[in-house]
């Protein structure tokens, strides 16, 4: 019978699993700690594992985590994003990954939404203030989003989504996307431009794009010179795709007006403090001073920072867990769907 253990199994994860388990003929075991987290002792129960599902807190699943299941024939990560995979090992070693790759399209997109209207009402600072009773309303002045223009960063159905919700505002909508699709556009009454042209012209700049090598830093020092004073960044997607220190820098000079942040670069600073200075012992100073930038960007009045929790949708949390579930039954049937080595 073939062994499939899930990994990072939260309350909602198992009871739902429980509740649904997989239709084909298979030995499921469930741990709440990452795979690279495990004793000698659990190990030896999953090292037969010939499927293991894992989650975005599942930090580094590299070689040397990977090595331990000499078996293991699919990863199925239960989230879109998978750049925690070591997806080189997979190939060598013959290893499919898949992911849930749509699950919260509207679930996203109204997160971020969320961060846009605390940032644009400063409702962040108006919240705190009145629970230390030390309310100024001089402090809480905000501006309206109706008229505005807001550029969206990946049209695809997050991204697309968000549109949607940004012209229930009565907000001008510019995109861009490397594979635009000027029908979309026209049916939903927005405008593709250049990435400078969006930059400059932009009061709000939301991030709904992958983490590629080519989109590393997408937001770093050149592009914040482009924007508008006073421009607004909003960022669920990868915290990579923006420079940190130097949206820490542009943001402490005045020359951006507020951050709405689900995700950062090197985020386990701020989620995981435990993991992140054991990894930061090992990895030297560079890992430090990324620390203190994410703690310095935190205390800043115009910034919302949240801990990579878009997605965390009852709903949503339901499709994902569904979906992960129905790609382990298709690949064990034979058949392998939603691939992401053979993109």
């Amino acid at each position: 019978m073939v062994k499939v253990a899930y990994f990072n199994v939260d309350s909602i994860t198992k009871a739902y699993y429980e509740k649904n388990p997989l239709k084909s003929d298979a030995k499921t075991v469930f741990f709440e700690k990452s795979p690279d987290a495990l004793t000698p002792e659990e190990l030896e129960k999953v090292k037969d594992a010939e499927v293991i599902s894992v989650f975005v807190s599942a930090i580094d699943v590299g070689e040397k985590v990977l090595s331990q299941f000499p078996k293991l024939k699919l990863i199925a990560v239960r989230s879109t994003g998978y750049n925690n995979v070591d997806m080189d090992y997979c190939r060598s070693h013959g290893i499919e990954l898949v992911n849930v790759p749509g699950y919260g399209d509207s679930t996203v997109a109204e997160y971020a939404f969320g961060l846009l209207l605390i940032i644009s009402r400063k409702i962040n600072r108006a919240f705190h203030d009145i629970k230390k009773g030390d309310v100024r309303t001089a402090d809480y002045l905000g501006f309206d989003l109706k008229g505005r223009t807001i550029g969206i960063v990946g049209t695809g159905a997050i991204g697309r989504y968000m549109i949607r919700l940004a012209k229930g505002f009565e907000m001008n909508v510019l995109a861009y996307d490397l594979y635009p699709n000027e029908q979309t556009a026209k049916d939903m009454g927005f405008t593709y431009v250049s990435m400078d042209e969006l930059l400059g012209k932009s009061d709000i700049v939301s991030l709904h794009c992958p983490m590629t090598k080519e989109n590393y830093h997408l937001l770093d020092k050149e592009a914040f010179k482009k924007m508008k004073d006073g421009a607004i960044v909003i960022n669920t997607a990868r915290g990579e795709l923006i420079d940190t220190e130097e949206l820490y820098k542009a943001l402490n000079s005045g020359k951006l007006g507020g951050a709405g942040l689900d995700v950062m670069e090197y985020e386990t600073s701020v989620i995981h403090d435990d993991l992140f200075l054991a990894s930061a012992k090992a990895q030297g100073a560079d890992s430090l001073l990324r620390s203190l930038i994410n703690h310095r960007l935190m205390q800043l009045p115009n910034v919302v920072v949240t801990p990579h929790v878009a997605f965390n949708s009852i709903d949503a949390v339901h499709r994902i867990l569904k979906t992960a579930n129905d790609n382990i039954d298709s690949f064990l049937s034979g058949k392998v769907v939603n691939s992401v080595l053979k993109k």
